[in-house]
């Protein structure tokens, strides 16, 4: 629909990217204003969505009738590019794209927004690491007039859903269909349905099965699933995104050490930007290394899908002792993920499980005692940066510090534990304390003897075979805020995150009840296998929860699946 030109922002002194309408010659009138419409949606469309792998639309100008639309300066190359001069990517770098366009496309459908163009070309693999969806132009908001003519397709034939190519209504499920050609178009380098005539494959599309995958392996599963023809079988966002983590926490975990790494949002290493600012006459300009652009920067010769292989990017490793961030899907130690923000009136719980002991410490106290040291914990914490990264003749231990050793692992309970055996789980729990429930009931409970208000829960229950650990806890929660007898309001949640327990993606769900000295501090956690969630939960009073953290801690750390 036009070209995108790099640009220079005078005002805010950035650099930006600019799309310019290029019409065709002879276009009639009608047909020019549609078009401009068509470029007005598209921003529209775009700029409503907030989300890491949705390229930011800054603003849209009229000159002369003319629109342009002034976006965020990606400094990447796109997908397709990657596959046609680097061949076949990585499953674990698939994997990563699959789950950072999930994301994409979750926040488009839920603001009523559809691509409808979802393919190689449109993935934008960034310098900085990020997969980024972008040309939201054959978009359709559900306000919009059709501006297409009967019997018009827009999009990529080897790339469009059956139910659009047989012109029938279409949804959501069509760009996770589109997301599917593009997953199994990266991983195996060519798309399942081409048969070298738009018309054939767009045939092929609606009657044939997807050509049987080679490189694929443990990933052939998600594949099928988002190439189902029938949109009502369809896997949708959270089947195919609890898939590819259980996937990326399993077969497809990261080999690499810690310090290699990428962030939450990279599918691959960041690396410096090839547009380096230019350099003043008196100095050396440096020469240009031969690599080929984007986010991948790979030497003249190099297979992406060999680095990825290899678990890191094999550029240059951060300082040591810098800061250590974690790929997406990525389950690492300690036994619970990457944590995300939590709100600001949680004061320091937000804070979980980061900077080692420290943290882990603080967070447990009461909130008045958090709140009271937040001051000195952050000079702490700046202080421990200044020295990891100081210079100077003497060697320092940069090692990062990790609660229950170098793995980061959980260490063993400091406190007699006994082990709970009973439907298909093995986990430990405080010796001496009351055993409750079982029967009929899908929990069991094990109390303090010496404080009735301090117990853990083990439950066993039957879930939909498409639940994920978040969903599960997610109903949790709505139980707990319901239930004012067991959670006397108000309830606040203190954190829900993914994570990793026995080796399975799972879920953390941390809240408080009630207030002042009646308050309750309460952390859950949940893995789901076939069918069935299983979970666990540790309650107490909130000044003796900092006491009963470790418990839990055993809990995660103790916790297996066993054949029931």
């Amino acid at each position: 629909m036009g070209t995108v030109w790099r640009a220079s922002d005078v005002l805010l002194r950035r650099d930006v990217a600019v799309k310019e309408v290029v019409l065709p010659p002879g276009l009639a009138p009608s047909d020019r204003d549609a078009m401009y419409e068509r470029t007005m949606r598209e921003a529209r469309a775009a700029a409503a969505l907030q989300h890491p792998s949705v390229v930011q639309v800054y603003d849209v100008v009229q000159e002369n009738g003319r629109p342009w639309i002034v976006m965020e300066l990606l400094d990447a190359r796109s997908l397709a590019d990657m596959v046609i001069e680097d061949g076949p990517v990585a499953p674990r770098a698939v994997a990563k794209i699959g789950i950072a366009l999930l994301g994409a496309l979750e926040i488009a459908h839920a603001n009523g927004v559809l691509h409808r163009d979802v393919k190689p070309a449109n993935v934008l693999i960034c310098n900085d690491g990020r997969c980024v969806l972008t040309d939201f132009g054959v978009a359709r908001m559900p306000t919009d007039v059709q501006l297409t003519t009967p019997g018009m397709v827009l999009g990529s034939p080897h790339f469009i859903s059956p139910e659009r190519a047989m012109g029938q209504d279409f949804g959501p499920p069509s760009d996770l269909f589109s997301l599917g050609v593009t997953l199994y178009t990266a991983i195996e380098g060519r798309p399942p349905f081409d048969r070298g005539d738009p018309i054939e494959t767009m045939h092929a599309v609606v009657e044939d099965p997807p050509a049987p995958t080679t490189r694929a392996g443990v990933l052939n599963d998600v594949l099928m699933g988002l190439l189902e023809k029938d949109p009502a079988r369809r896997y949708d966002v959270a089947t195919a995104r609890g898939m590819i983590r259980e996937l990326l926490a399993g077969p497809l975990v990261n080999k690499a050490p810690v310090h290699m790494m990428t962030d939450p949002y990279a599918v691959v290493p960041a690396q410096r930007s090839p547009w380096q600012p230019v350099t003043p006459p008196q100095q050396s300009q440096e020469r240009p290394s031969g690599q080929i652009g984007g986010r991948a920067m790979l030497a003249p010769g190099e297979s992406l899908h060999d680095r990825l292989a290899a678990g890191h990017g094999g550029g240059p490793l951060p300082p040591a002792g810098g800061p250590l961030q974690t790929p997406t899907g990525q389950m690492p130690a300690p036994s619970w993920g990457a944590p995300k923000p939590a709100p600001a009136a949680s004061g320091l719980a937000g804070l979980k499980r980061r900077g080692g002991d420290l943290v882990d410490t603080v967070k447990g106290w009461p909130r008045r005692l958090q709140l009271g040291a937040a001051g000195g914990l952050a000079v702490v914490l700046v202080l421990i940066g200044v020295f990891a990264f100081r210079g100077g003749d003497d060697p320092i231990d940069t090692t990062p510090v990790q609660a229950g050793g170098p793995t980061g692992a959980p260490a063993a309970a400091d406190f007699p534990t006994q082990q709970h055996a009973e439907r298909g789980v093995t986990v430990n729990v405080p010796k001496g304390w009351k055993k409750a429930g079982g029967g009929k009931s899908v929990y069991f409970d094990y109390i303090d003897p010496e404080d009735a208000g301090r117990k853990v829960r083990i439950l066993v229950e039957d879930v939909s075979t498409k639940a994920t650990p978040t969903g599960f806890l997610g109903a949790a929660e709505r139980g707990l805020k319901g239930n004012s007898k067991s959670c006397p309001k108000p309830y606040e949640r203190v954190d829900l995150r993914e994570g990793e327990i026995g080796g399975r993606v799972s879920a953390e769900l941390e809240y408080t009840c009630g207030a002042d000295a009646s308050q309750r501090h309460g952390v859950w956690g949940a893995v789901v296998k076939d069918g069935k969630a299983y979970s666990f939960f540790l309650t107490s009073t909130e000044d003796n929860f900092a006491a009963s953290k470790s418990i839990f801690d055993e809990m995660v750390r103790s916790f297996a699946l066993t054949a029931s």
